[in-house]
């Protein structure tokens, strides 16, 4: 009987550790289903985003220019022209010879002027005494006021025509109102020059004016006094300022005229060449990175991709400053910048991403 109740108690145990066991066994398997859809939501959410590999990059000081076309011209340059008419006597000075500030350019016939201004001379001499001798009678009272007034004013219409036939003897024989080089002449002896013709050109090419027309939207950024490269079509290079910015833009084309002088001491003979002008702008915080990074948005503006602290991705539009061979500098973006160097195209701009920082050493660029 004894033995019956042990045997009986022992199964009772065994049952009872057995539905322990089964209980904590259907327990775990409760929980795990009711944990497994938040681990399989995860893990959905992670694969989801878009992997992209970024790498940092700094900015960098960088020599801001602005490139522009331009035209060479003399410094100074004035067409000659005859202010009398005449017969062409003397041309003292062979075209592409140089001449000093005052040095005679031609002689033209003048006879004429010579006498128009002895017959001005001997007028003027004429009317001041017939002005003086009307004023001795005028203080007797022999000569009216009037009459008096009226031969001072002949007087000075005298010595006007005095003034004006100095002028044409002077103007037969024209000097360089300016040191330079003939560059161009006309004339020729004997021939006959009316007032108005057009005979040569006087240059002067100690100094250059490069001139260069700047849109709209640059002109902000040019000033007097800027340091500028000057590169020709051979390639040499000569080194400018800049003397002058318009204040109003061109109608036609909206843009503002710029002129560079630049020294010529070797009396180089490019007045009239094509150039490229380099201005320097000063020096500003950019960025040099690979071409490959740069893309346009829907609007066609060009930028980059970057991934913020948010891990989400940043269009930023940046300004092209300049490109080689070994990489593009452009500006915009904030001073450390970690852009994506892989996998921006499938990304767009507010989109949260998974970034990969690249290794820098095989990453190229900055």
């Amino acid at each position: 009987m004894i033995s019956s109740k042990i045997r009986f108690s022992r199964i009772v145990a065994v049952a009872a550790v057995a539905g322990l066991i089964y209980w904590g066994m259907t327990a775990e398997v409760l929980s795990a289903q009711k944990e497994a859809p938040d681990a399989e939501d995860n893990a959905v959410s992670v694969s989801a985003l878009t992997q992209v590999e970024t790498r940092i990059i700094q900015a960098q000081s960088y020599d801001k220019q602005r490139v522009a076309q331009g035209q060479i011209e003399a410094w100074r340059s004035v067409e000659l022209r005859a202010q009398v008419s005449g017969t062409v006597r003397e041309l003292p000075v062979e075209q592409g010879h140089s001449l000093e500030a005052g040095d005679l350019l031609l002689k033209l016939s003048d006879s004429e002027f010579k006498a128009r201004l002895r017959s001005a001379e001997a007028e003027v001499r004429l009317k001041k005494a017939e002005l003086e001798a009307a004023k001795r009678l005028k203080r007797t009272n022999l000569q009216t006021e009037t009459e008096v007034l009226r031969l001072q004013s002949e007087l000075e219409n005298a010595r006007a025509s005095l003034v004006s036939a100095k002028e044409n003897l002077k103007h037969a024989a024209p000097v360089a109102p300016f040191a330079g080089v003939l560059d161009k002449n006309d004339a020729e002896l004997g021939q006959f020059l009316s007032s108005g013709d057009s005979w040569g050109r006087l240059v002067n090419i100690d100094k250059l004016k490069v001139t260069a027309q700047i849109p709209q939207q640059h002109i902000a950024e040019v000033s007097v006094g800027q340091t500028t490269r000057v590169v020709l079509l051979d390639g040499r290079e000569l080194e400018g300022v800049v003397s002058f910015v318009a204040s109003a833009a061109e109608t036609s084309t909206r843009s503002f005229r710029v002129e560079v002088m630049v020294e010529n001491p070797e009396q180089l003979r490019i007045a009239g060449a094509s150039a490229t002008l380099v201005i320097n702008l000063g020096s500003i915080r950019a960025h040099k990175v690979s071409p490959a990074l740069l893309s346009l948005d829907d609007k066609g503006q060009l930028g980059v991709k970057w991934v913020d602290a948010a891990d989400r991705v940043v269009f930023q539009k940046v300004e092209l400053l300049s490109t080689g061979t070994d990489g593009a500098w452009i500006g915009g973006l904030p001073e450390k910048t970690r852009v994506i160097s892989v996998g921006g195209g499938f990304v767009e701009h507010g989109q949260q991403v998974s970034p990969a920082l690249a290794d820098t050493a095989s990453a190229g660029g900055n």
